[in-house]
């Protein structure tokens, strides 16, 4: 109901006509204005009529862009940690992790409403499998091709801990859905949160 609501036209005339809404709509396009500059100037659209292969280029300037500012997101992130007193891996567990889950999970959902079931589970334990493989294997093969070893307090402490969890949940994940017989129930939902 809330999701109709929402999408009704109704709620987006009267969500479009408030001066509160509209206030806020200036104030973030003041404050994306730089970053909407950058990104139109970086990859502009003028020229995707003009050249085949310019989605390469939107393409690997996107991932250079998304490089960029998951950087500066986890220097931000690492600074309020030590301001706030937080350890990194709990800053790195539960505030990066969860604001890069937010959109997997949203997309699960969405998926998972038109009855595709097994796309919302591949998309949840693929994306999860590439962090883990490509994005650490990759970011740490060229940390160690540009400057050297790694060597990092984080990696030298004791891993099992972190590594027992993943593999825990695993198999925990993976029992649930031999008890629900490959099925997506409400128990079963219940019982992943």
């Amino acid at each position: 109901l809330s999701f109709q609501l929402r999408t009704s036209k109704s709620y987006a005339f009267f969500k479009k006509s408030t001066s509160a809404y509209k206030c806020l709509s200036k104030i973030q396009k003041v404050f994306a204005w730089p970053l909407t500059f950058v990104f139109k100037l970086s990859m502009p659209e003028g020229l995707r009529d003009k050249c085949k292969y310019w989605f390469m280029w939107n393409f690997g300037m996107s991932v250079a862009w998304i490089c960029v500012l998951i950087t500066c997101v986890l220097i931000f992130t690492t600074r309020v940690g030590c301001i706030l007193n937080i350890p990194g891996i709990v800053m790195g567990t539960i505030v990066l992790s969860s604001g890069t889950s937010v959109p997997d999970s949203l997309s699960s959902i969405i998926v998972a409403r038109k009855g595709e079931g097994d796309m919302a589970i591949a998309n949840v334990l693929g994306s999860n499998i590439f962090n883990i493989f490509v994005c650490l294997g990759f970011s740490w093969m060229l940390w160690n091709i540009i400057r050297g070893v790694y060597k990092s307090p984080a990696l030298e402490g004791n891993l099992w801990f972190p590594i027992m969890i993943v593999l825990v949940y695993s198999c925990f994940l993976l029992v649930a859905f031999i008890i629900s017989r490959w099925r997506l129930t409400k128990y079963l939902g219940f019982s992943l949160i």
